[in-house]
C-alpha cells in the first residue's frame, strides 16, 4: 500500500508539472498525452517508456526499436520517450503506478509480473528450453506463447506484447563449479522472485535476494559467491571483474515484453492498438537478433580481456534434476511447462 501511495503521489506531481508547463491543456491521449493533432504536426499521444537499463542493454534497445516503429506506423501520432536508468522508479513502482500514469509502458521480463499473478512465474521455470534459441523462438511465436502472454496479462491487468530473447541465464562464480554437488551450499544472488529462489533451493544452494546494484560489492566482500544472469547482462554489470568462472548452466530462457496498463490499452483506438502490437513484435525480433549477434563477440572479449573461463556442464543432468519441480512447487504452471518442453 505504501508503494502504491508513493507511486500515486509521484504521478500527481508529474501531472501538475505538465499542466503548469502547457497552460492546463492535457491533450487527448489520456493522462500522458500532450496536445492534440494540429494539422498532423503534433503527436496525439506522448508516452513515457520506463526502463531499468541504459543504451546498449537489451531491454533499452528493445524500447528504442519500439519507440521508432510505433512512430513510423502511426505517422507520428504516437511519440514515445525513453526514461532509462530507473528514472521513473523501480520496476515494482512503475508497474504499480502505471494505471496512475507514472509511466505509459515499460520493457521488462514476463517474470516481473509475478507479484501480480503466479502465472508470470512461467517465465523463469528452469530447464524448459532444451533446444536453445530456436526452441525459445518457436514457443513464443506459437499459439501457446501468445496464450501465455494473454493469460498472464489478463490475470495481472496488463497488456503484454512481443517476446524478446534475452540470452540464456548462466551462473557467474568466484570458484569453479561443474557438477550438481558443487552447487550444494553455494551462496548466490538471485532475483527476489519466488521461482528463482525455489530453483536454487531445489539444488541445495543458498540463494540470497539482492538488488543488482548491490551484487558487485557483495561479490567483492564474499557475502555471495556468485550470481546468475545472461552473458550480456552480467557483462553490463561488470561482473567479469569479480567473477572469473562463468558456468554455462543455461537454466532459464527469459522473455522481455512491452507492458502497458490493460485498461488504458483497450481505451485506445483500434488502429493505435494494432500499431502498438505490431511495433512490439517488431522490437522483440530486432532485439532478439541483436542479442544473438552480440553474444559470441562478448564471450570472446571476456575470455581475451578479462581471463573469464567459461565452464561447460552436463545440462541434461541438470535438467533431469528438476523432474517434478513444477508439479511440487508451481502445479498451476506444470501443463504450460510440459507443453513448452514438448515443442523442442
Amino acid at each position: 500500500m505504501k508503494k502504491k501511495l508513493m507511486a500515486a503521489m509521484l504521478a500527481l506531481v508529474m501531472v501538475a508539472g505538465m499542466l503548469a508547463g502547457c497552460g492546463g491543456n492535457s491533450g487527448s491521449g489520456g493522462g500522458s498525452a500532450s496536445g492534440g493533432s494540429t494539422g498532423g504536426s503534433a503527436p496525439e499521444y506522448e508516452w513515457k517508456l520506463a526502463l531499468n537499463g541504459t543504451t546498449g542493454e537489451v531491454a533499452y534497445d528493445m524500447g528504442q526499436f519500439f519507440a521508432d516503429k510505433v512512430a513510423e506506423l502511426t505517422d507520428g501520432r504516437v511519440k514515445v520517450t525513453l526514461y532509462g536508468g530507473a528514472a521513473l522508479g523501480t520496476t515494482t513502482e512503475v508497474l504499480e503506478g502505471m494505471s496512475a500514469k507514472v509511466a505509459d509502458a515499460c520493457v521488462e521480463s514476463v517474470g516481473t509480473l509475478a507479484p501480480f499473478t503466479e502465472l508470470a512465474n512461467i517465465d523463469a521455470m528452469p530447464y524448459m528450453y532444451t533446444g536453445g534459441y530456436e526452441h525459445f523462438a518457436k514457443v513464443w511465436s506459437s499459439d501457446l506463447g501468445h496464450s501465455i502472454l494473454q493469460d498472464v496479462g489478463d490475470a495481472a491487468n496488463f497488456k503484454l506484447m512481443g517476446a524478446c530473447y534475452r540470452g540464456a541465464r548462466v551462473v557467474t562464480a568466484t570458484k569453479k563449479m561443474v557438477t550438481l554437488d558443487d552447487f550444494k551450499g553455494f551462496k548466490l544472488r538471485a532475483p527476489n522472485l519466488d521461482m528463482y529462489v525455489k530453483t536454487w533451493q531445489w539444488l541445495g544452494a543458498a540463494p540470497t535476494p539482492l538488488a543488482m546494484g548491490e551484487v558487485y560489492p557483495a561479490l567483492q566482500q564474499g557475502t555471495v559467491e556468485g550470481q546468475e544472469n545472461s552473458i550480456l547482462d552480467s557483462s553490463n554489470y561488470s561482473i567479469q571483474e569479480v567473477c572469473k568462472y562463468w558456468i554455462l548452466t543455461n537454466h532459464v530462457y527469459s522473455a522481455n515484453t512491452v507492458i502497458m496498463d490493460k485498461t488504458y490499452f483497450e481505451s485506445l483506438p483500434a488502429d493505435i492498438q494494432a500499431a502498438v502490437q505490431e511495433a512490439s513484435e517488431y522490437a522483440a525480433e530486432q532485439a532478439s537478433q541483436e542479442v544473438l549477434a552480440n553474444e559470441g563477440a562478448k564471450r570472446a572479449e571476456l575470455e581475451k580481456d578479462f581471463g573469464v573461463e567459461f565452464v561447460d556442464v552436463d545440462n541434461a543432468a541438470f535438467g533431469a534434476a528438476f523432474d517434478g519441480f513444477a508439479e511440487q512447487n508451481f502445479p498451476a504452471l506444470a501443463d504450460w511447462a510440459n507443453a513448452i518442453r514438448a515443442m523442442a
